[in-house]
């Protein structure tokens, strides 16, 4: 499969046949689960796939409550055409280390956690897979991780893509302002491995029609997954992600953007119910201002959170453009 090729996305149609019969078999031949250790005792789980005639090498940041098993397909396009994957689980998330019990509770003590971790496992990366380029793509929470992580090793990535990037999340209704308020009183008084208010244990009802994908056979094919598996069902944040989410947020829009010298590719889905788009924008503009890189902001029509789980006539158009920002730098 070349980049030359049309047509190469997963068609809705015939998916789960595709997924069952040739996707995941092939990524099985290439798969190897990695462990890391930044903090004794605090092991961080790690996919890594390795491409057979390789041009480069991926790291992948998923996004909040998310897992790695999640990106099966999207590795999938990038194994395919030539890059190696590495696709670690955030703390918190799937088989990493957790900070609380509550398997449905996403914790974290600080935003620079996530951070740390990631750029950890990248630097294995770039080690093992020595010569290559490096590039991200990241997700939501993972897309804010990874624009920090951008900041603090600017030379790190060859390019980036942020898709639908958590640079300010959307609080249910709850005005931003009140939010932060909210957020800091809570861990104020000791509630910072609380749920956040109207958060619950996973419960198994999300159904399509509320999710973030506009793909149903994108959506029931992970959601099946996820329903099996006790690690994959994390649910809701805790006061002190929210806190974390709000310094991650004043970190990129007051110092971090001016930091990024790694070009991005920011994808912004139209019916986000999850990020502020006008985040979104606020920063790639900063970062066009700091005369060491570019963002290219592209708007894609008729999608919800995950661009990635749209229907494949969305996705090609998607894939092609990420695959030519990535192949502009080899």
């Amino acid at each position: 499969m070349n980049m030359e090729e049309k047509g190469f996305v997963l068609s809705e149609d015939t998916y789960f046949e595709e997924m069952r019969q040739r996707v995941l078999p092939y990524l099985a031949q290439r798969r190897k689960e990695l462990w890391l250790e930044r903090e004794p005792g605090k092991r961080q789980y790690c996919v890594r796939y390795l491409a057979d005639d390789p041009v480069g090498t991926v790291v992948i940041s998923h996004g909040f409550t998310e897992t790695a098993e999640k990106y099966q397909e999207v590795v999938w396009y990038f194994l395919t055409h030539g890059y190696h994957v590495y696709v670690p689980e955030h703390c918190g998330h799937g088989h990493s280390y957790r900070l609380v019990d509550d398997l449905s509770l996403v914790h974290v003590d600080h935003y620079e956690r996530y951070v740390a971790d990631l750029l950890a496992v990248a630097e294995r990366a770039a080690k093992e897979q020595k010569g290559l380029p490096l590039f991200l793509y990241a997700h939501s929470m993972g897309g804010g991780v990874g624009a920090a992580a951008l900041s603090r090793q600017p030379e790190l990535f060859a390019r980036a893509v942020l898709s639908s990037p958590m640079i300010r999340p959307l609080t249910a209704g709850v005005p931003w302002p009140l939010a932060k308020l909210l957020a800091g009183a809570l861990c104020g008084i000791g509630r910072a491995k609380q749920y956040v208010p109207g958060g619950h244990a996973f419960d198994g009802e999300e159904t399509f029609e509320d999710s973030a994908s506009t793909c149903r056979e994108r959506f029931e094919f992970y959601q099946r997954r996820r329903n099996e598996e006790a690690l994959y069902q994390m649910s809701a944040a805790s006061c002190g992600w929210l806190h974390e989410a709000v310094s991650l947020n004043r970190y990129l829009q007051a110092e971090g953007w001016k930091r990024i010298g790694t070009p991005l590719l920011i994808f912004q889905a139209e019916n986000d119910s999850f990020v502020w788009g006008s985040e979104q924008e606020r920063f790639a503009e900063k970062v066009n201002q700091n005369g060491k890189t570019f963002a290219r902001l592209v708007h894609v029509p008729g999608t919800k959170h995950e661009i990635f789980n749209s229907a494949s006539i969305v996705q090609e158009g998607y894939w092609e453009e990420i695959l030519e920002f990535f192949a502009e730098s080899l």
